[in-house]
């Protein structure tokens, strides 16, 4: 019914539709305690919940993300140098049914397909970070993603990312210090390169610390 049958409670989508849908009932309920009892309070309780549901959704939807911190602005999408993400709808549709790992070899299919598809490298990352907890699947889109950026900027953004789930994801700090290396030599205008440095240094000691 209302094509929720397609959602699945382990995605991110599925999550915060019951959410939604249980905060419904909540509404309705406060309502009817609201006017029994003369009193504005279950209403207010009520509003709190939508305020943290929002929250929650603003949230979700901020994950690859993760990642990526400070370089999303690196790495959307330029506009004339992207495929239209029309094509990749029935992909999403399994992700949606929670048929993820599906979803995850349709996009590698794409991207094998097509070298100018940055959507599904950036795609393919998300759920494999966010939904499948996957961070070698991920490293693997956000390579691709390198690859096929059509300009240095970009470039970097994925190398970045490629970096970020070495030392976030994968917990290899030595791997980290490499990537990051690479990047000042290959992307020497990327922002924040004295942070870059300062990071290097960081994860050098806890790389020393790990063996």
């Amino acid at each position: 019914m209302f094509g929720l049958e397609h959602l699945s409670a382990t995605t991110a989508k599925g999550r915060f539709v019951f959410l939604v849908m249980v905060m419904v009932v909540v509404t309705a309920v406060a309502l009817l305690e609201g006017a029994v009892l003369g009193s504005a309070v279950p209403l207010v309780a009520a509003m709190f919940g939508w305020a943290v549901i929002l929250m929650y959704g603003v949230v979700e939807g901020a994950l690859f993300e993760r990642a990526g911190r400070g370089v999303a602005a690196i790495t959307l999408p330029s506009g004339s140098a992207t495929p239209s993400v029309n094509q990749h709808s029935n992909i999403e549709a399994l992700v949606a049914r929670g048929r993820l790992a599906e979803a995850a070899d349709a996009y590698r299919a794409v991207i094998a397909a097509d070298p100018r598809d940055l959507v599904a490298c950036e795609r393919l990352g998300q759920l494999a970070l966010r939904e499948l907890k996957d961070p070698q699947l991920a490293l693997f889109a956000a390579r691709e993603g390198e690859k096929r950026a059509p300009d240095p900027r970009r470039q970097a953004g994925f190398a970045l990312l490629v970096a970020n789930i070495c030392r976030d994801d994968l917990k290899d700090y030595g791997r980290a210090v490499v990537e990051l290396r690479r990047i000042l030599a290959r992307y020497p205008d990327v922002p924040n390169a004295g942070r870059l440095r300062a990071e290097i240094e960081e994860l050098k000691a806890m790389h020393l610390e790990a063996r």
